[in-house]
């Protein structure tokens, strides 16, 4: 089974924003310091005072951490003769909450209408059923996780090349010239070569966004001008009612007045 922090892992692998350790020292006396760095895991996180060379935590409830930016707020000051050291671990690029919604994104696209299927037997009864689970997170064959990784990947570069499209190139009197947009170029070519990878991924095992689906036109009853029911296949030893298919219809002229037809019942010719 896989877990968001494993693909968010590969996604900071593919894309290179891997941690940085860090360690800063400041002066005490003050309740408000900026930390320097930014995009910082808030586990990895460890502030204490120096004393005479005595190191002592100070509890996460007495301070506030922007992740972010790396504004470190403290409910009270350190004497002004300690040190306050403020240790963990940042990334260059990207915070977790950021990648958690790559991530997120990337599971919601690529699981989109589908379901697992299992077969079993009621107990009691014996009657032989199918139970259908929508596909998630935690129940993704591994062998999609690599997809899933690689979709992942694509949103975040997306964030990249959008932050790249606002660079302009540079040109000097001197004659320098400094092509800006060749990051922007170089981010739109590892988007469509990811792309090109994800596709034949699911071509190849007919998962995500391009697998082949296949559809049922739906007949209209020409006494009533109604949609005849459908209702999912069953197999041969499948006991229970027909499973309903209600799929979504194209409307761009339906009468939203909601006045009621003049017609009894409802059935127009």
């Amino acid at each position: 089974m896989a877990t968001s922090a494993e693909i968010l892992a590969r996604v900071r692998a593919e894309i290179g924003d891997l941690g940085e350790g860090f360690l800063k020292s400041f002066e005490g006396g003050h309740t408000e310091y900026e930390v320097g760095v930014r995009n910082i895991d808030g586990a990895s996180v460890l502030v204490r005072t120096v004393v005479e060379g005595v190191s002592t935590p100070i509890d996460p409830e007495d301070y506030m951490l922007d992740l972010r930016t790396g504004l470190l707020i403290l409910v009270e000051a350190p004497p002004a003769a300690a040190k306050l050291v403020v240790s963990g671990t940042a990334y260059p690029m990207f915070a977790d909450s950021e990648l958690e919604r790559c991530v997120t994104t990337a599971v919601r696209q690529h699981c989109h209408g589908r379901t697992i299927q299992t077969r079993y037997r009621e107990e009691g009864t014996g009657f032989i059923r199918i139970r259908r689970e929508p596909i998630t997170l935690e129940n993704l064959p591994e062998v999609e996780i690599d997809a899933v990784a690689i979709l992942a990947t694509i949103e975040a570069l997306w964030m990249i090349v959008t932050d790249a499209s606002t660079d302009i190139n540079v040109n000097t009197a001197e004659g320098t010239m400094l092509n800006r947009g060749q990051r922007y170029a170089q981010v739109m070519q590892m988007i469509d070569a990811l792309t090109d990878r994800y596709k034949k991924l699911c071509q190849q095992l007919n998962i995500g966004l391009y697998r082949v689906e296949q559809s049922r036109l739906r007949r209209v009853s020409y006494m009533t001008g109604r949609l005849v029911p459908v209702f999912v296949p069953r197999e041969y030893d499948e006991y229970g009612l027909p499973i309903r298919e209600i799929p979504p219809r194209d409307a761009p002229n339906e009468d939203t007045s909601g006045i009621p037809s003049p017609v009894w019942g409802g059935f127009g010719y």
